[in-house]
């Protein structure tokens, strides 16, 4: 069954039934403040920081699933009914009451017709000002005037995630509230610079600060005494739990219309002021909606694709993107699932988030780039989860508080982990990385650029790459395989000290994407030097990993192999084999072989497994994963994230319809009339899907923040419509199902358009017979183009 569809002229996702089977969510905000919110107008907003600076309260894994939330009452005068804009959390009989959700980027849409009165309220947050808007429209649709009652209400949280869920016989007295001016001010009494405040854009009738007094004793959100009664009691109180909640009579004439705005920011009283000064304007709250949907045009622009399947334009063009920009600008700690718990950045995921959208986010990328560079130790590995603060001079300057309750940053000794904590894949994505984010912007400068250790001392971006491959190199085995240290990728897997057959072809990889760098610089005697290792890593590579028909996955300590046909469970794994071919290590005939493997034992309706066949008891010197339950995460799931992966190595091997197979069979798009089983949103790929060994095969977990949503993209973008970059260039090399005639791609690179139209007239799968440039042939890469300057590329393929 359906719960929604798929707007794609205004770029949205409409949910037109609203009582789904979780929470659907979405992401508000793109710079410092951002609000994470469901289809039901539940969630929480937090500051820079999901563990640090919350603002409104969340109660993960709670019943019900979504509470509280940003939520908007109407109440009708007369009658003494009332409603929310949203579904929940009033929750009105849906035969008598009609709700919509639109999720757009970065905001989100809530309406509802109700007892004649149409009602709206949009959720986002203006570029340029830390504050949450409520945009609510109130319409009467009926033929007699109505007297009605509108309140807002959100739950502060205590600033800090730690405080907000343990030790309240002290946090409980940690906060105050306070009304004037139209303003609700909530403070840290234990922080006397923050504040957070909530603003509207009306004189109100009543107020309430105090969470209890509003919703009343043994009551929820879902019937707060205050909105029952129709008056707030104009509370306030230092100490206890707080709330945002402001009151508003109205009239509404027959056919008549009214707005209003309701603020929630950063900040104390008299900059909740300024911004009521500021957005009680309508014409103001429209220019920041309009600026905010300008800037996701300006993005989205940047790369367009018209193809024969429309599922993957939609996700390519709209949301996959969307998705994975969201990771980078707000790393992996904030959603349903990661509430903040964690902070910081996690090394992998941060660098292969980045590689993804160097083209539509440069500087945050570089941004990014610089803070991982930071978090890597002399040595060469990087640390494995930290807070940029913690090397930012100008962080460390800011006021500290010594609460006797919270645990702040460790001192630098105790930051810098040794290799019993060290994942031995982290510092290898950021050398292709940065090689992509140099492709893109031709800022070769960056590659001199000096950032400092973790530890001790500094060097180059050139030279931090050299440490982590450097790293790579020394850190082997008895058989010349990279080890996998605490874990690879794939964190369950933990080999006792053995050795990792992904890192060891990762290891290629980088080194190849090294290579082709220094050749670039001139370089050429490090060219030399690296490219000798490779050819070193590759040639251990095939003697020490290939089982006969696919790649082994790695070798204990004890030399047990894992990923082998000898093995009972655990024979196949996706990550070598992909990894095998993706990096260039393997020959074509074992790549082949190997994807061959992978389609055989993993492949299935839901996307690829992990692994085959499931671990079904422990065994610790393979690692965690023989204790997850079959069928879950890394116990034989369809984990998301390796799935793209597939994709770029049947493409590698010319195979587009296969590779169309792998990329369908996961996409979210395609399970939109499938929620019963998959229940996530079809809009954001998951962390993961249940495996055919678990009771609940095909549902799918954890959304949004996973590298599944970069990978996708650049399986999609780079591969399958195969648009990549060279220091020197453009390629077009697209590797597509022989059904494919035609499709086209808008893409635009250092200042330049490229409209690009691929001719497929024979039906081929792979292969580029011609490349025309404004009418003119040329080979490939096609050079830049001059800035400002519109192209027209045609490729014929054969």
């Amino acid at each position: 069954m359906r719960y929604g569809y798929f707007d794609n002229a205004n770029r949205e996702y409409v949910i037109d039934r609203v009582d789904g089977p979780v929470s659907w969510t979405n992401y508000l905000g793109v710079q410092e403040l951002c609000t994470v919110i469901s289809h039901n107008a539940g969630g929480y907003s937090f500051y820079q920081n999901a563990e640090h600076h919350r603002i409104t309260r969340f109660r993960q894994n709670g019943v019900p699933l979504d509470r509280p939330g940003h939520y908007t009452y109407i109440r009708d005068d007369e009658t003494g009914e009332y409603w929310t804009i949203s579904w929940q959390p009033a929750g009105k009989d849906l035969t008598k009451a009609k709700y919509e959700c639109r999720h757009g980027l970065s905001y989100s849409k809530f309406s509802c017709e109700y007892r004649d009165i149409q009602a709206e309220q949009t959720l986002f947050i203006p570029i340029g000002d830390d504050v949450e808007l409520w945009n609510v429209r109130l319409r009467n649709t009926g033929a007699r005037p109505r007297k009605l009652s509108v309140f807002s209400y959100v739950e502060f949280s205590f600033h800090h995630i730690e405080i907000d869920n343990q030790n309240l016989q002290m946090s409980l007295y940690a906060a105050g509230s306070s009304y004037a001016d139209g303003v609700i001010e909530y403070d840290f009494f234990y922080e006397p610079w923050t504040f957070h405040y909530l603003a509207a854009s009306f004189e109100p009738d009543g107020y309430d600060c105090v969470r209890d007094r509003f919703l009343g004793s043994y009551r929820t959100e879902t019937n707060p005494i205050a909105v029952e009664r129709g008056q707030c009691q104009n509370t306030s109180e230092r100490g206890g739990n707080h709330c945002g909640a402001l009151h508003k009579r109205l009239t509404l004439a027959a056919g008549e219309e009214t707005r209003i705005c309701f603020m929630l920011g950063v900040g104390p009283r008299a900059t909740g002021k300024k911004i009521k000064g500021k957005y009680s304007d309508p014409a103001a709250v429209d220019a920041a909606f309009e600026a905010l949907r300008e800037y996701w045009q300006k993005k989205l622009a940047v790369f367009q694709c018209k193809t024969p399947n429309e599922g993957l334009d939609t996700m390519t063009n709209i949301w996959t993107l969307y998705q994975a920009e969201t990771c980078v600008v707000w790393s992996r700690f904030a959603s349903f699932i990661e509430v903040g718990g964690r902070t910081g950045l996690g090394y992998r995921d941060t660098s292969q988030d980045v590689m993804s959208v160097v083209h539509t986010h440069p500087a945050k990328c570089r941004q990014r780039i610089i803070e991982l560079l930071k978090g890597q130790v002399s040595a060469g590995y990087g640390l494995h989860l930290f807070d940029p603060d913690w090397f930012d001079p100008q962080k460390q300057k800011a006021p500290e508080f010594k609460s006797p309750t919270i645990a702040h940053a460790p001192d630098r000794q105790t930051m810098i982990h040794g290799l019993d904590h060290t994942c031995s894949d982290d510092a290898l994505w950021q050398v292709v990385t940065i090689c992509e984010y140099v492709k893109e912007t031709g800022d070769v400068a960056l590659l001199d650029e000096v950032v400092p250790f973790a530890d001790e001392g500094e060097a180059t971006v050139y030279e931090h790459m050299k440490r982590a491959l450097d790293f790579s190199t020394k850190q082997v085995g008895a058989t010349g395989i990279c080890k996998g240290l605490r874990a690879d990728w794939n964190d369950c897997l933990n080999l006792g000290g053995g050795e990792s057959a992904m890192v060891s072809f990762m290891h290629h990889w980088a080194l190849r994407a090294f290579v082709e760098a220094a050749e670039y610089l001139g370089r050429s005697k490090e060219a030399a030097k690296y490219s000798a290792t490779a050819d070193g890593v590759r040639e251990a590579c095939e003697r020490e990993l290939w089982d006969g028909e696919w790649y082994l996955r790695g070798i204990t300590a004890k030399g047990l192999k894992v990923g082998s046909n000898e093995n009972e469970e655990g024979k196949v794994f996706i990550e070598s084999n992909t990894w095998a071919v993706v990096s260039d290590a393997a020959s074509p005939e074992r790549g082949r072989s190997a994807m061959d493997a992978v389609d055989k034992y993993l492949y299935s309706p839901f996307g690829i497994h992990l692994l085959w066949p499931a671990f079904s008891r422990p065994n610790d010197d393979i690692g965690f994963v023989g204790r997850v339950y079959k069928g879950v995460k890394e116990n034989a799931a369809i984990f998301s994230h390796p799935n793209p992966w597939a994709v770029i190595a049947e493409c590698k091997l010319g195979r587009g319809d296969r590779a169309m197979k792998f990329y369908e069979s996961l996409l979210p798009y395609n399970q939109n009339e499938k929620i019963e089983v998959r229940q996530a949103e079809p809009y954001s790929y998951c962390q993961f899907v249940m495996g055919k060994d678990h009771t609940a095969f095909g549902r799918a977990r954890h959304p949004w923040l996973t590298g599944s949503g970069g990978w996708n993209y650049t399986a999609v973008t780079r591969w399958i419509l195969g648009v990549r970059l060279t220091f020197d260039g453009m390629i077009v090399d697209p590797c597509v199902p022989a059904d494919w005639k035609q499709f086209e791609i808008r893409r635009q690179w250092r200042g330049s358009t490229y409209n690009i139209t691929v001719q497929n007239p024979g039906g081929v799968q792979k292969g580029v017979q011609t490349v025309s440039l404004n009418g003119k042939p040329t080979g490939m890469p096609i050079p830049p183009q001059k800035a400002g300057s519109v192209n027209e590329v045609v490729v014929l393929m054969g």
